[in-house]
């Protein structure tokens, strides 16, 4: 029994200082989105050119990019075509996991692993 509180004060403590931010919020989301606006706009300008996205971000290298973008964590964005739309997400720790996910008609939505 007294493992047991022990354990409990030990995880109650860690939350104390370790709280989680709600998703979407901090660090490790504002640097995901800023970078994300970089292939956003250039997302854009392909469509511009091209008359839609690209089937991947590879694609927009050298035309358009140096290279893709990544995030600070070294990680590259996930992207989809979908249609006439597409989804970039990325994940990061905050510090439970969390998934964002972008897509033009829904804008960025945040949630837990």
């Amino acid at each position: 029994m007294k493992f047991l509180l022990f354990i409990a004060a030990v995880v109650g403590a860690l939350w104390y200082f370790y709280k989680p931010l709600p998703p979407g919020k901090g660090p490790g989301a504002d640097t995901g989105k800023r970078v994300a606006v970089v292939i956003q706009r250039t997302l854009e300008n392909y469509r511009g050119d091209h008359g839609g996205y690209p089937q991947a971000l590879e694609d927009l290298v050298p035309t358009y990019l140096s290279s893709v973008p990544l995030l600070s964590t070294g990680r590259t964005f996930d992207y989809q075509r979908l249609g006439l739309n597409y989804k970039l997400t990325f994940n990061y720790a905050n510090p439970l996991p969390v998934h964002c996910s972008y897509e033009p008609a829904t804008k960025w939505q945040c949630e837990w692993f």
